[in-house]
């Protein structure tokens, strides 16, 4: 997504040293490597909604098609650079069969930008990353179902979610809206909470000394947590690992950070019990 080049770079930096920087548009980066990358590669940063191996540019459709032949893609994602921008994907499109990807399968990415060349990349799928072209999850911008959508978190009718500077619903869901945490009285609380989202305009080590305030009365009921960590000053993406070590300090020891759709200078933690 344009506008997040430079946290991508900061943090490819940090986990992946072994690459060097290239060449970078608004919503496109290219990195150099001393090795062959292999479409299933790591993904280097939670800030890249599609990553894999870069294949070049392409000026028109019959250029396109010759350098995607022969590589065994069996479909094709074809999206704007900018997600946010009106393009007419039509002249790229029937390349290769589209939809969403299946586990497994190698997908070849041609991303369009007004007046340029395509660029083309290809990658594997796999559960870690969104199945839709361009790295969405193929429904309508919200956080919170992004959120529940991306990590697949199994809720459910009759629980009881906790949500604080968000609310949301869910058929059968009760949910506990709270606008911000100085607003609510633990004591209130019922004795079981199953799910807790947090999204609130607090710097993330201060959200997340406020949730740890809470744990002690959730713990023995609560299943998983949703939070956004603010990254307003993108110096932040340098505490992400931290920033992780103290959300599985507070008994959630699987965790996940993922930059979604409705994201902006934030990212989303997932953090389950088991």
């Amino acid at each position: 997504m344009p506008g997040l080049e430079p946290a991508l770079k900061l943090e490819v930096a940090r986990t992946r040293p072994e690459l060097r920087f290239d060449a970078s548009r608004p919503g496109l980066v290219t990195f150099k490597s001393a090795r062959s990358v292999a479409p299933d590669d790591t993904p280097g940063s939670v800030f890249a909604r599609v990553w894999g191996r870069s294949i070049g540019a392409a000026s028109d459709r019959a250029s396109a098609a010759a350098q995607l032949a022969g590589l065994g893609a069996t479909r094709v994602h074809v999206f704007a650079r900018d997600p946010d921008a009106t393009i007419d994907l039509t002249a790229w499109q029937g390349l290769g069969p589209s939809g969403p990807a299946a586990i497994g399968e190698l997908v070849a990415d041609v991303i369009v930008a007004p007046d340029e060349p395509v660029w083309l990349g290809l990658h594997r799928h796999d559960a870690s990353r969104p199945a839709h072209p361009g790295g969405t999850l193929g429904i309508a911008p919200s956080k919170i179902e992004e959120a529940i959508a991306w990590a697949q978190l199994p809720v459910a009718a009759n629980q009881v979610a906790l949500a604080i500077g968000i609310g949301f619903a869910r058929p059968g869901v009760e949910v506990i809206t709270v606008e911000k945490f100085g607003a609510l009285r633990v004591e209130d609380l019922p004795p079981r909470i199953d799910w807790l989202v947090v999204d609130v305009n607090l710097a993330p080590q201060v959200a997340l000394h406020e949730v740890a305030r809470l744990m002690p009365r959730l713990r023995d009921s609560l299943r998983g947590a949703v939070i956004t960590l603010k990254m307003n000053d993108w110096a932040f993406v340098g505490e992400l690992p931290k920033l992780v070590a103290r959300i599985r300090e507070m008994g959630l020891p699987d965790v996940r950070l993922r930059h979604l759709p409705s994201n902006r200078r934030e990212v989303c933690a997932v953090a389950l019990a088991t």
